[in-house]
């Protein structure tokens, strides 16, 4: 007994499930990777489901399990920008976890029937809607009144460490971008801007205009227009740092690429926070 499988139709199957798989677990460990880093861990995955199939061996089955763990491993660590080793290891296991549950799902709205690809299309839509629905809905809980955390920002080989609030009624957005921005403070940021910036005292604002340092021009300065309750519009000097991690319980989200506002006033918050951190992050 035998039955014919088409290479191609595995290629694209398991390409399309692995891409669910990987959003759903950045989603779920708060990691905001770009689709195209997801769709390369998902070929990864996909070229791998095919390599077991026509590589002829005696006992495929340790063979096989070895290389969808490293498979795995590598798919996180691709798709989702996983960086820390314990890290990697728990999203490798959740992987396979929402594996298990998507395949479990399928199998429940087909009724053990073959699909159509149409019907296929439609099953994978409606289970990454469910699923991350559901995420979603565990980390608004989870995160219910936990304002205030820890925030690693990074510009190359410098870092800072400032305390971010948590404002849902931030939802400032960079026109030119259209990424979130959050606010810091102007003396917490001072050790990740270029001393070319700084020099004679001049704050951000006249150093906007006037400094064609190349580092200082790699963080792509310019202004946005905001309002604020009780106030008239105004503008802010926004910069892109390379990274920006988010330390909220045991929850680490990164973000790459964030839009910071700088503030020449402080937010008199009594030394909690230095940070206002954009509701649309979280």
């Amino acid at each position: 007994m035998y039955r014919e499988i088409y290479i191609d139709v595995v290629f694209a199957t398991n390409l399309l499930m692995d891409f669910v798989l990987l959003r759903l677990t950045g989603l779920l460990f708060g990691i905001r990777a770009v689709w195209y880093r997801s769709l390369l861990g998902a070929v990864i995955g996909s070229l791998s489901s095919c390599l077991i199939l026509i590589i002829p061996t005696d006992n495929p089955y340790p063979a096989a399990f070895a290389l969808h763990i490293l498979t795995a491993a590598v798919m996180a660590k691709t798709g989702c920008k996983v960086k820390s080793k314990s890290m990697l290891a728990r999203a490798t296991v959740t992987l396979y976890i929402l594996a298990f549950l998507c395949g479990g799902f399928w199998d429940v709205i087909s009724a053990g029937n073959s699909m159509a690809l149409g019907t296929f299309l439609i099953f994978t839509g409606v289970s990454y809607l469910f699923f991350a629905v559901c995420v979603r809905g565990y980390r608004k809980w989870s995160q219910k009144g936990d304002a205030i955390c820890r925030v690693l920002l990074k510009n190359r080989e410098n870092t800072v460490t400032v305390k971010g609030f948590y404002d849902t009624g931030n939802l400032l957005t960079d026109p030119l971008t259209n990424k979130p921005v959050s606010i810091v403070e102007e003396q917490a940021l001072m050790k990740l801007l270029p001393a070319a910036a700084l020099n004679g005292g001049k704050n951000i604002e006249e150093a906007m205009g006037e400094c064609d340092d190349p580092s200082w021009e790699s963080l792509r300065p310019h202004f946005i227009v905001f309002r604020s309750v009780g106030e008239h519009e105004g503008v802010l000097p926004v910069i892109t740092l390379e990274e920006m991690c988010i330390y909220r319980g045991e929850q680490i989200i990164y973000v790459y690429h964030p839009a910071i506002a700088i503030s020449s006033a402080s937010f008199h918050s009594r030394g909690r926070y230095q940070m206002i951190l954009n509701g649309r992050i979280l």
